[in-house]
C-alpha cells in the first residue's frame, strides 16, 4: 500500500451491475442496490501519473484527492458549478498543507474540516492522522493539527474517513494489537466539540491477517466500505462491504463485492457520496488515463423486485404489501441499502424508476 513511497498493489478496474449478498448476523440477505457501469473522471482530475484517494464534498461540488509524483503524494482538490457540470482543472494545496508529505484527505460533510494522513514532521509516529480547519466552506485552510497521541500511535496511522455527523472516526494501522500487517480502527467521541477517545479494533468481524485499510462509512453510517488483499478475493485488492442495523449495533460479515466489481489488477479508496447515489474509487484498469485514475459509478436500488425485468404495478403491489416491515428486499430509500422500514422514502424511490418507464400521458 502506500505508506512513504509507491507500491506496487494500486489497483484497478471495476463496476457492472451486480446483486451483493451481505451477511448480517449469520443470516444472508439480498442488497438492495446494485453498481452501474463505471466512469473514469477525466483528464481535469487524472493524468499519467496516480491518483488515489478520492473524497467528495457533500454538495458533489468539491473533490479532494491525492496525487502520487516519484514517492511523494500530494493533496490535490478538483471544483465544478454544479453536480452536471464537467470538472475543473485540478489544482494542488497550497500551504500551509503542501508538503510533499500528505496523503489521503477526507472532507468532513460540513465541509470545514479536512483530515488527512501525514508524514510532516511534528507528528507523534511515522505516518499519523492531522485536520486542518475552514471558516468557510471552500475557503483558506488554517494550520494543520496532529490528532495527538490518544488517536496516533508510535506506528503509521493513515487514511481516516469521518461519519456525517462528526462523531465516528475510522482509519487504518499497523500498531500493536491488531489482527494482521494492517486493521481498521475507530475512535468516537460525544459531540463534535470533544476529543477524541481511544481507537478501538473494529475486531475479527471485520479485520483478517491480511492488510484491512481505506474504511469509509456511508452517509447514514450503516455501511463499511474498505479495501484488503485478504484470501478469497477476486483480484489483488477488492473493494468489501460490512453492514450494522443501527449506529449502536456491530457490524456484519464482510462480502466482496465479486468479480463483476473487483478485478485481478485491484482497486481501493472506495467513498460513497453525501447523497448515497455514487461510489467514487481508485483503480489500475487498462482504460484509464494514466497509472491509477479516480472513477465513479451509480448505485442504483433493485426496484424490479420479482425480477421479471420489468418495473410495474406487480413491484408496486409488492412493495406495499410489505409496508411498514423491515424486509430488505423492499427497503430502498432513502439510500439505496434502506433505512430498516418499508414506507414512504422507499415509495418515492419507487417511483422515480416507475416513471421512468411509465411517463404520464402528455395532455
Amino acid at each position: 500500500m502506500f505508506r512513504n513511497k509507491i507500491t506496487t498493489w494500486y489497483p484497478g478496474a471495476v463496476l457492472l451491475t451486480v446483486i451483493v449478498l451481505v451477511a448480517m448476523g449469520g443470516s444472508v440477505t439480498l442488497a438492495d442496490f446494485t453498481f452501474g457501469a463505471p466512469t473514469n473522471l477525466g483528464p481535469a482530475m487524472n493524468s499519467p501519473g496516480m491518483e488515489s484517494g478520492p473524497s467528495l464534498s457533500a454538495d458533489g461540488k468539491q473533490l479532494y484527492f491525492t496525487r502520487w509524483t516519484d514517492t511523494t503524494g500530494e493533496i490535490w482538490a478538483c471544483q465544478r458549478a454544479t453536480v452536471d457540470s464537467a470538472w475543473e482543472p485540478a489544482s494542488r494545496l497550497g500551504p500551509p498543507l503542501a508538503t510533499d508529505a500528505d496523503e489521503c484527505p477526507f472532507l468532513t460533510s460540513d465541509g470545514l474540516s479536512l483530515y488527512f494522513d501525514s508524514w510532516r514532521d511534528g507528528g507523534t509516529g511515522g505516518c499519523d492522522l492531522w485536520m486542518t480547519t475552514s471558516a468557510i466552506p471552500d475557503g483558506s485552510w488554517g494550520a494543520p493539527v496532529n490528532l495527538g497521541p490518544a488517536v496516533n500511535s508510535a506506528s503509521d496511522d493513515w487514511c481516516p474517513s469521518i461519519s456525517a455527523d462528526g462523531l465516528e472516526l475510522y482509519f487504518s494501522s499497523n500498531r500493536p494489537g491488531g489482527s494482521g500487517t494492517w486493521d481498521i480502527w475507530t475512535a468516537s467521541r460525544a459531540t463534535v466539540n470533544d476529543t477524541w477517545g481511544s481507537p478501538v479494533n473494529l475486531g475479527a468481524s471485520i479485520n483478517t491477517e491480511a492488510e484491512d485499510c481505506w474504511p469509509s462509512l456511508s452517509p447514514d453510517g450503516l455501511v463499511l466500505f474498505f479495501t484488503s488483499n485478504r484470501s478469497g478475493g477476486q483480484g489483488s485488492w477488492d473493494l468489501y462491504m460490512a453492514r450494522r442495523t443501527t449506529r449502536k449495533d456491530p457490524w456484519g460479515s464482510p462480502t466482496n463485492f465479486g468479480p463483476l466489481v473487483n478485478s485481478p489488477e485491484g482497486q481501493g479508496g472506495p467513498k460513497v457520496s453525501f447523497d448515497g447515489l455514487t461510489l467514487c474509487f481508485y483503480s489500475l484498469r487498462s482504460d484509464g488515463a494514466g497509472l491509477g485514475d479516480i472513477w465513479q459509478t451509480p448505485i442504483l436500488p433493485i426496484v424490479d423486485f420479482n425480477a421479471d425485468k420489468k418495473v410495474d404495478l406487480v413491484d408496486l403491489v409488492m412493495l406495499i404489501e410489505n409496508w411498514g416491515s423491515n424486509k430488505t428486499l423492499y427497503d430502498i430509500g432513502p439510500y439505496a441499502w434502506g433505512d430498516g422500514k418499508v414506507d414512504i422514502e422507499d415509495l418515492k424511490v419507487f417511483m422515480t424508476y416507475y416513471e421512468k418507464e411509465h411517463p404520464p400521458a402528455k395532455p
